[in-house]
């Protein structure tokens, strides 16, 4: 091919073939070429014009266009690596991510399962799950949550301290800090702390702290006071019951040392900090103010 149109551009730059006919001849580019090197000819005066150092131009130019030609990726490749692409995500959707619910400072949030169950949460707490959660039902708590299971295959609920196993039944979890307790409201409920498991069923109790255990049944409603806007306390130590209060109001609190393992018993309103912080400290004949800093300030 390159022989032939080397033999066209001697031709026509003889004038043996026209520019309609070498048209016809070679391609819109080479002619384009051609031209330019006639133009340039007619510019100049030649007395034996040296046309093969021209045909090494266009033989180089034409060597050039052969050497770079475009790699071209078939369509079905592009179409395979894209599903391979949305399949990855789809299983990375499914199998990993999660959901992260978070509550703040006094909020609290009710969330509905796939299975239906529920999960009341209280405030500055966390609640994590995958989303393949119907297939296996466990999540990841921190702070207090109320869940009222449905039956099905086994339940878990993970904590930093310990874990809860169910398979359907209503409990209320607290995990804060190095404080751990689980109530039982209906059903059955295995806690396992450490290697070691416990049973609790209606009505019965377990609290974990300062590597101690203590475990108690008593009458019981069918939900925890807090849900209603109210924090109840059974011989919890006062550090827990200022720690729970401030996660309601978000205030900073100063105590004596001396009363955070004075064990409180009573409740405590989310509606009102003053009446919260008399029904605290007024049975323990404490006192408390606030500085200029508006911080509160728990006396003797």
């Amino acid at each position: 091919m390159e022989e032939m149109n080397e033999t066209y551009l001697s031709d026509w730059l003889a004038n043996k073939i026209t520019d309609e006919q070498l048209k016809e001849l070679v391609s819109a580019e080479d002619f384009e070429a051609f031209q330019k090197i006639k133009n340039t000819l007619s510019n100049f005066e030649f007395s034996n014009p040296d046309l093969e150092q021209n045909f090494s131009a266009v033989k180089q130019k034409l060597a050039t266009k052969s050497q770079a030609k475009t790699k071209v990726i078939p369509l079905w490749r592009y179409a395979s690596i894209a599903a391979c692409l949305l399949v990855m995500f789809g299983l990375y959707h499914f199998f990993i991510a999660e959901n992260t619910i978070t509550t703040a400072f006094g909020q609290t949030q009710i969330i509905t399962l796939a299975d239906h169950s529920k999960v009341s949460l209280n405030a500055k707490s966390t609640l994590v799950y995958r989303n393949n959660y119907s297939y296996k039902r466990a999540l990841c708590l921190d702070g207090e949550a109320f869940f009222e299971v449905e039956k099905g295959s086994s339940f878990t609920v993970k904590t930093s301290l310990g874990d809860i196993h169910v398979l359907g039944t209503k409990f209320n979890v607290i995990a804060f800090k190095d404080f751990f307790e689980v109530k039982c409201y209906e059903g059955k409920v295995e806690v396992t702390q450490k290697g070691k498991s416990i049973i609790l069923t209606h009505g019965e109790s377990v609290r974990y702290y300062n590597h101690t255990v203590e475990n108690w049944a008593d009458d019981t409603t069918e939900k925890p006071t807090w849900i209603s806007g109210e924090t109840s306390f059974k011989n919890v130590p006062m550090r827990y019951v200022i720690d729970q209060f401030k996660n309601q109001y978000n205030v900073e609190i100063d105590y004596p040392k001396t009363i955070e393992n004075i064990k409180f018993t009573g409740t405590f309103t989310h509606k009102e900090s003053t009446v919260a912080l008399q029904t605290i400290c007024l049975p323990l004949h404490l006192k408390f103010g606030k500085d200029q800093t508006g911080k509160i300030i728990i006396s003797k």
